[in-house]
Protein backbone atom coordinates (compact mmCIF):
# COMPACT_ATOMS: atom_id res chain seq x y z
CA UNK A 1 0.00 0.00 0.00
CA UNK A 2 1.34 3.41 -0.92
CA UNK A 3 1.25 5.89 1.88
CA UNK A 4 1.76 9.39 0.55
CA UNK A 5 2.12 12.73 2.15
CA UNK A 6 -0.54 15.37 2.77
CA UNK A 7 -1.74 17.17 -0.31
CA UNK A 8 -2.11 20.90 -0.47
CA UNK A 9 -3.89 23.35 -2.76
CA UNK A 10 -2.30 23.38 -6.25
CA UNK A 11 -1.22 26.96 -5.77
CA UNK A 12 0.86 25.98 -2.74
CA UNK A 13 2.00 22.45 -3.61
CA UNK A 14 4.39 20.88 -1.13
CA UNK A 15 7.65 19.18 -2.12
CA UNK A 16 7.51 16.01 -4.19
CA UNK A 17 9.45 14.20 -1.46
CA UNK A 18 6.27 14.17 0.59
CA UNK A 19 4.58 12.02 -2.03
CA UNK A 20 6.77 8.98 -1.38
CA UNK A 21 5.92 5.82 0.56
CA UNK A 22 6.42 5.88 4.31
CA UNK A 23 9.99 5.00 5.17
CA UNK A 24 12.21 6.17 7.97
CA UNK A 25 12.84 9.86 7.40
CA UNK A 26 10.08 10.25 4.81
CA UNK A 27 6.71 10.73 6.46
CA UNK A 28 3.66 9.88 4.40
CA UNK A 29 0.18 11.26 4.86
CA UNK A 30 -1.84 12.74 1.97
CA UNK A 31 -7.59 12.90 -0.15
CA UNK A 32 -14.59 9.30 -5.60
CA UNK A 33 -15.51 7.04 -7.58
CA UNK A 34 -18.51 4.68 -7.45
CA UNK A 35 -19.93 4.63 -3.98
CA UNK A 36 -18.41 1.78 -2.08
CA UNK A 37 -19.09 0.39 1.33
CA UNK A 38 -16.59 1.81 3.76
CA UNK A 39 -16.71 -0.93 6.32
CA UNK A 40 -18.49 -0.66 9.59
CA UNK A 41 -17.27 2.92 9.91
CA UNK A 42 -19.20 3.99 6.83
CA UNK A 43 -22.57 3.31 8.36
CA UNK A 44 -25.19 5.94 8.93
CA UNK A 45 -24.62 8.90 11.20
CA UNK A 46 -25.46 12.56 11.60
CA UNK A 47 -23.49 15.06 9.58
CA UNK A 48 -22.14 18.41 10.63
CA UNK A 49 -21.52 21.60 8.78
CA UNK A 50 -22.78 25.00 7.77
CA UNK A 51 -25.88 24.51 5.74
CA UNK A 52 -25.74 20.83 6.63
CA UNK A 53 -28.02 18.71 8.71
CA UNK A 54 -27.88 17.95 12.40
CA UNK A 55 -24.65 19.31 13.78
CA UNK A 56 -22.77 18.22 16.83
CA UNK A 57 -19.87 20.16 18.27
CA UNK A 58 -16.97 19.32 20.47
CA UNK A 59 -14.00 21.13 21.95
CA UNK A 60 -10.72 21.01 20.06
CA UNK A 61 -8.62 20.50 23.16
CA UNK A 62 -7.05 23.32 25.14
CA UNK A 63 -8.95 26.18 23.54
CA UNK A 64 -7.71 29.61 24.54
CA UNK A 65 -10.37 32.04 25.65
CA UNK A 66 -13.83 31.38 27.01
CA UNK A 67 -15.41 32.27 23.67
CA UNK A 68 -13.29 29.83 21.65
CA UNK A 69 -15.57 28.26 19.09
CA UNK A 70 -16.28 24.57 19.11
CA UNK A 71 -15.37 22.38 16.18
CA UNK A 72 -17.76 20.26 14.08
CA UNK A 73 -17.92 16.59 14.98
CA UNK A 74 -18.40 13.62 12.63
CA UNK A 75 -17.91 10.05 13.80
CA UNK A 76 -17.90 8.10 10.51
CA UNK A 77 -16.79 8.53 6.92
CA UNK A 78 -20.41 9.00 5.87
CA UNK A 79 -20.84 11.68 8.52
CA UNK A 80 -17.87 13.56 7.09
CA UNK A 81 -19.22 13.04 3.57
CA UNK A 82 -22.44 14.74 4.65
CA UNK A 83 -20.46 17.54 6.28
CA UNK A 84 -18.49 18.21 3.08
CA UNK A 85 -21.69 18.10 1.01
CA UNK A 86 -23.29 20.51 3.48
CA UNK A 87 -20.43 22.91 2.79
CA UNK A 88 -21.55 22.99 -0.84
CA UNK A 89 -18.79 20.75 -2.16
CA UNK A 90 -19.33 17.66 -4.35
CA UNK A 91 -18.79 14.55 -2.26
CA UNK A 92 -21.43 12.25 -3.75
CA UNK A 93 -19.04 9.34 -4.01
CA UNK A 94 -17.12 7.88 -1.11
CA UNK A 95 -14.58 5.09 -0.88
CA UNK A 96 -12.05 3.68 1.52
CA UNK A 97 -10.24 1.92 -1.33
CA UNK A 98 -7.13 3.94 -2.13
CA UNK A 99 -6.81 2.26 -5.53
CA UNK A 100 -10.35 3.14 -6.65
CA UNK A 101 -10.84 5.24 -9.78
CA UNK A 102 -10.61 8.96 -9.12
CA UNK A 103 -8.58 8.71 -5.92
CA UNK A 104 -5.14 10.35 -5.70
CA UNK A 105 -2.50 8.41 -7.63
CA UNK A 106 -0.38 8.33 -4.49
CA UNK A 107 -3.14 6.73 -2.43
CA UNK A 108 -3.75 7.89 1.13
CA UNK A 109 -2.61 6.92 4.58
CA UNK A 110 -4.57 4.44 6.67
CA UNK A 111 -3.89 2.18 9.63
CA UNK A 112 -0.72 0.09 9.55
CA UNK A 113 -0.90 -3.37 8.02
CA UNK A 114 0.43 -6.76 9.03
CA UNK A 115 3.10 -6.84 6.31
CA UNK A 116 4.51 -3.41 7.22
CA UNK A 117 8.07 -3.30 8.41
CA UNK A 118 8.73 -2.16 11.96
CA UNK A 119 9.80 1.27 10.69
CA UNK A 120 6.74 1.63 8.47
CA UNK A 121 4.43 0.56 11.29
CA UNK A 122 5.99 3.03 13.71
CA UNK A 123 5.68 5.96 11.31
CA UNK A 124 2.16 5.02 10.25
CA UNK A 125 0.95 4.46 13.81
CA UNK A 126 2.31 7.86 14.84
CA UNK A 127 -0.57 9.46 12.93
CA UNK A 128 -3.11 7.40 14.94
CA UNK A 129 -5.48 7.03 11.98
CA UNK A 130 -8.16 4.41 12.63
CA UNK A 131 -9.99 4.95 9.32
CA UNK A 132 -9.47 6.91 6.13
CA UNK A 133 -11.39 7.50 2.92
CA UNK A 134 -11.77 9.72 -0.10
CA UNK A 135 -14.50 11.57 -1.98
CA UNK A 136 -14.38 13.98 -4.89
CA UNK A 137 -12.37 13.69 -8.08
CA UNK A 138 -8.68 14.47 -8.31
CA UNK A 139 -9.03 15.53 -11.96
CA UNK A 140 -11.93 17.92 -11.41
CA UNK A 141 -11.63 21.66 -10.90
CA UNK A 142 -12.45 21.32 -7.20
CA UNK A 143 -10.34 18.23 -6.67
CA UNK A 144 -11.14 15.83 -3.86
CA UNK A 145 -10.89 15.32 -0.15
CA UNK A 146 -9.02 12.74 1.88
CA UNK A 147 -10.83 12.05 5.13
CA UNK A 148 -8.98 10.90 8.23
CA UNK A 149 -10.62 9.64 11.42
CA UNK A 150 -7.87 9.68 14.05
CA UNK A 151 -8.19 7.51 17.13
CA UNK A 152 -6.10 10.16 18.92
CA UNK A 153 -6.46 13.71 17.61
CA UNK A 154 -3.65 14.96 19.83
CA UNK A 155 -1.26 12.38 18.35
CA UNK A 156 -2.27 13.35 14.79
CA UNK A 157 -1.71 17.03 15.44
CA UNK A 158 1.57 16.39 17.23
CA UNK A 159 2.90 14.26 14.39
CA UNK A 160 2.03 17.02 11.95
CA UNK A 161 3.85 19.52 14.17
CA UNK A 162 6.99 17.37 14.02
CA UNK A 163 6.75 17.23 10.24
CA UNK A 164 5.96 20.91 9.82
CA UNK A 165 8.81 22.10 12.03
CA UNK A 166 11.48 19.61 10.96
CA UNK A 167 14.74 20.77 9.41
CA UNK A 168 14.84 18.37 6.47
CA UNK A 169 13.55 20.59 3.70
CA UNK A 170 9.84 20.85 4.52
CA UNK A 171 10.00 23.39 7.30
CA UNK A 172 9.61 26.49 5.13
CA UNK A 173 6.49 25.24 3.34
CA UNK A 174 4.44 23.23 5.83
CA UNK A 175 4.01 25.38 8.97
CA UNK A 176 1.17 27.37 7.43
CA UNK A 177 -0.99 24.25 7.44
CA UNK A 178 -2.14 21.34 5.32
CA UNK A 179 -5.00 19.84 7.33
CA UNK A 180 -8.53 21.05 8.08
CA UNK A 181 -9.29 20.00 11.66
CA UNK A 182 -12.63 19.04 13.16
CA UNK A 183 -13.29 17.80 16.68
CA UNK A 184 -12.72 14.17 15.70
CA UNK A 185 -11.98 14.16 11.96
CA UNK A 186 -9.50 15.70 9.54
CA UNK A 187 -9.95 16.71 5.90
CA UNK A 188 -7.04 17.10 3.49
CA UNK A 189 -8.31 19.14 0.51
CA UNK A 190 -6.62 19.50 -2.86
CA UNK A 191 -7.99 22.87 -3.88
CA UNK A 192 -7.62 26.37 -2.42
CA UNK A 193 -11.24 27.38 -3.05
CA UNK A 194 -12.51 24.16 -1.48
CA UNK A 195 -10.32 24.85 1.54
CA UNK A 196 -12.02 28.21 1.98
CA UNK A 197 -15.45 26.55 1.89
CA UNK A 198 -14.43 24.06 4.58
CA UNK A 199 -13.16 26.84 6.81
CA UNK A 200 -16.44 28.69 6.34
CA UNK A 201 -18.21 25.47 7.39
CA UNK A 202 -16.38 25.51 10.73
CA UNK A 203 -13.16 23.54 10.28
CA UNK A 204 -9.88 25.12 11.30
CA UNK A 205 -6.40 24.88 9.82
CA UNK A 206 -3.55 23.58 11.96
CA UNK A 207 -0.79 26.17 11.68
CA UNK A 208 2.60 25.47 13.31
CA UNK A 209 4.47 28.52 12.04
CA UNK A 210 6.09 30.14 15.12
CA UNK A 211 5.89 33.51 13.38
CA UNK A 212 2.20 33.18 12.48
CA UNK A 213 -0.05 36.07 13.43
CA UNK A 214 -3.60 36.03 12.15
CA UNK A 215 -4.96 39.27 10.73
CA UNK A 216 -7.69 41.00 12.70
CA UNK A 217 -11.06 39.30 12.50
CA UNK A 218 -9.80 35.71 12.18
CA UNK A 219 -10.20 32.96 14.75
CA UNK A 220 -7.19 31.53 16.52
CA UNK A 221 -7.27 28.91 19.26
CA UNK A 222 -4.84 26.46 20.76
CA UNK A 223 -4.21 23.22 18.94
CA UNK A 224 -3.84 20.00 20.91
CA UNK A 225 -0.08 20.19 20.55
CA UNK A 226 2.25 22.86 21.86
CA UNK A 227 3.61 25.25 19.27
CA UNK A 228 0.61 25.11 16.92
CA UNK A 229 -2.72 26.88 16.67
CA UNK A 230 -5.99 26.24 14.89
CA UNK A 231 -7.18 29.11 12.73
CA UNK A 232 -9.63 29.97 9.97
CA UNK A 233 -7.03 32.14 8.26
CA UNK A 234 -5.95 30.58 4.97
CA UNK A 235 -2.92 32.26 3.38
CA UNK A 236 -3.59 33.45 -0.16
CA UNK A 237 -1.07 31.76 -2.49
CA UNK A 238 -0.78 35.03 -4.42
CA UNK A 239 0.57 36.66 -1.26
CA UNK A 240 3.33 34.08 -0.82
Amino acid sequence: MTRPAPTSPPEARIPAALHKPLTTGVVAVTLLTALTACGSDADTGSATGSGGSSTTSSDSGSDSGSDAAKLPSAKTLRDVQEFISGAGLPCDNLTDDESAQGTPAEGFLGPSEEDDSAAEKAETDAWAIRKSGFCGETRSDLGGWIIYLPSDMKAFQENYRKLATSDDGWKSQLPRGEFMIGADFVVDPTNYQASKSLLEAGLLLENCDPAFKAPDGYRVQDARTDGCVLTNHLPDPLDQ
